[in-house]
């Protein structure tokens, strides 16, 4: 019993110290600021919203192919554990004019019983106003069912601190070599103050 109040004691103390180390670190930086740092929520940060529609067209094989499968193992159910990875231009059209972004990510077919794939992927921009940001966005999708549903879990560039949502039904199409969906993509982001380095 002494042993366990001695252990409990010497944990109490080195976090008291861990903790004092921190409040302790000497400025380094232009700023001015610790190496670690924890301040209070700014509640008045400005928040704003974003709203994109767009179509996605994602071609299985051939020389344009966006798709490619990257590992096929063998299992019981078909396509079970097959990873694709995928580059599919995202336009603000269906006649494929005005390109907004670009849908890059990995899908899992992760399902045993159904033809269902985890998604986890960035949606790069390419208009000059956003060139070099990104939303981030992860969800399932099941291959032959509509409406598709994804999260937005972050983003880069001008959509620092997104969240939100993705909304894709898929359209029909007379080539069984694609797949088109349309999407509908709504969030918020606040805008950050970027280092100076």
């Amino acid at each position: 019993m002494a042993a366990l109040t001695l252990f409990i004691f010497s944990l109490l103390v080195s976090t008291t110290i861990a903790i004092e180390d921190f409040q302790n670190i000497q400025c380094t930086d232009k700023e001015e600021r610790p190496a670690f740092q924890a301040l209070p929520l700014q509640l008045n940060a400005e928040r704003k919203q974003f709203y994109f529609h767009v179509y996605f067209r994602e071609i299985f094989t051939g020389p344009n192919s966006t798709t490619t499968i990257a590992a096929s193992p063998n299992s019981d159910f078909p396509n079970f554990g097959e990873i694709g990875i995928m580059d599919v231009p995202l336009w603000g059209h269906l006649n494929e004019t005005n390109l907004i972004a670009r849908f890059q990510g990995a899908a899992i077919q992760s399902d045993q019983k159904t033809f269902g794939w985890h998604l986890s992927f960035s949606i790069e921009f390419e208009l000059p106003a956003l060139k070099g940001s990104t939303l981030m966005g992860m969800g399932r999708g099941l291959q032959l069912t509509t409406p598709r549903e994804f999260a937005i879990v972050g983003g880069t560039g001008v959509f620092s601190l997104a969240t939100g949502q993705i909304y894709g039904r898929r359209l029909s199409s007379l080539d069984e070599n694609e797949l088109w969906i349309e999407f509908k993509i709504v969030g918020y982001y606040t805008p950050m103050k970027k280092p100076d380095w």
